[in-house]
């Protein structure tokens, strides 16, 4: 029994360094290539997928904000017109009240509407 134990480890540590020296030394096979080559392709094709996604999101914000700046664009000018309007609008009003006040000043400055006998 004692020589079986010493030949029993030996056997076993035999294997176990074979096992360990042979899975490491193995070429691969060609179905693994294949499906490290797919991953690979796969990791490609991911990155696309993306900036594709990418490209579609950029046109359409290129596409709305550029039709943002046209509306803008076009209330700008609605704005700077009424500010023109508001301008003239203010001018003649101006003017008009001067004229008024002017008036009013000459026809105070005239003889009064009715004359008031003296009393006696």
């Amino acid at each position: 029994m004692n020589k079986f134990t010493p030949l029993a480890a030996s056997a076993a540590f035999a294997l176990m360094l074979a096992a360990c020296a042979g899975s490491s030394a193995s070429p691969t096979t060609a179905g693994e290539r294949i499906t490290q080559r797919g991953d690979t392709i796969t990791e490609y094709g991911d990155a696309w997928t993306s900036g594709n996604k990418d490209v579609r999101n950029g046109e359409r914000l290129l596409s709305k904000s550029t039709d943002q700046i046209a509306d803008a664009r076009k209330k700008l000018a609605k704005a700077e017109a009424d500010q023109s309007k508001a301008r003239q609008l203010i001018a003649d009003g101006t003017t008009r009240m001067q004229q008024s006040e002017a008036d009013y000043a000459a026809a105070r400055a005239g003889p009064a509407a009715i004359t008031i006998p003296p009393s006696e």
